[in-house]
């Protein structure tokens, strides 16, 4: 293998390491934003609002068994709208991303290649006595300089800090279901116009006219939508089908035989003595306490 060929080896080797370790730092930064972005929902009650929302009602309490784990509608669709947030905005951070040049990087990190490093490489197709020199000369230098060089560990400590940080916050918020007083109700109006989301506004008079006195016109609902509430989940359909109320209309050819009853036999009604009538009465008193009793039984 020729001192050229060493040489592309080494920067090809080297840009694929830089590559790998950009890759890495954006995928940090783009988690990093998820947790903040689904700490921040939390924290203002985000869950709440697909209940305003008539598309998205029947779901908001609904939850599904993903492994042994009990995870809820809400908590994944908020988690699907912090990685669409935080992908967004990782893209407009990299849109004008420039591809970092791996030879200016090496002779910043190593002195002893300035210029030296970037000549030989871009006359790296010449065959001369000069060049060839430069070639080796470099290719000795750059025998100590490993991929791990090009890493920006001041890079790397800062996205290690926030990484503990938002993970913590989530792990906190979660843990003591911490909420602010923001509530999702308060945005109701600016979530019912975003476009593609259809209208919340149905109000029972939808469903029952009213006659203009607050009465209902005595008209069924029969064309229109059926009238449903959302019970744990679940639409319960509350309209009633035609004629459903005509075995509660009163006849007035109700059976008035009255029944028979079969008199039980009487008996004599006598008088019967207490049973403290017999018992022993302190000595002096007996005729008081009979005459008592006696006056009670008439």
């Amino acid at each position: 293998m020729t001192g050229t060929e060493d040489l592309e080896q080494f920067i090809h080797r080297q840009e694929n390491a830089v590559r790998k370790y950009q890759r890495l730092f954006k995928l940090a930064e783009f988690v990093i934003l998820t947790l903040a972005i689904y700490t921040v929902l939390l924290l203002v009650n985000m869950e709440n609002a697909f209940g305003l929302v008539r598309a998205l009602e029947l779901y908001a309490d609904k939850s599904y068994d993903v492994a042994s784990l009990t995870i809820s509608f809400s908590t994944i669709a908020l988690l699907l709208i912090s990685i669409g947030i935080s992908l967004i905005i990782t893209l407009l951070l990299y849109r004008r991303e420039k591809n970092t040049s791996v030879i200016l990087l090496a002779e910043e990190k190593y002195p002893v290649l300035k210029e030296r490093l970037r000549t030989a490489y871009d006359n790296r197709n010449l065959n001369n006595v000069i060049i060839n020199d430069l070639i080796y000369s470099v290719l000795e230098t750059t025998k100590e300089i490993h991929s791990s060089a090009f890493l920006d560990k001041k890079k790397l400590k800062v996205i290690f800090i926030l990484l503990i940080f938002t993970t913590s916050a989530l792990g906190i918020v979660i843990y003591s279901d911490f909420r602010t007083d923001i509530t999702p109700e308060g945005m109701k109006e600016v979530i019912d116009n975003i476009p593609g989301i259809p209208d919340n506004g149905d109000t029972p008079e939808d469903y029952f006219p009213s006659d203009g006195d607050g009465n209902e016109a005595g008209k069924e609902n029969i064309t229109g939508e059926p009238v449903v509430v959302v019970v744990e989940g679940e639409e319960v359909d509350l309209s009633i089908p035609p004629g459903s109320e005509s075995g509660f209309t009163p006849t007035g050819q109700e059976d008035e035989t009255q029944p028979e009853f079969k008199p039980s036999s009487s008996y004599e009604v006598g008088q019967m003595t207490a049973p403290a009538y017999r018992e022993e009465l302190p000595e002096g008193y007996e005729p008081i306490i009979k005459s008592y009793f006696e006056e009670l039984t008439r």
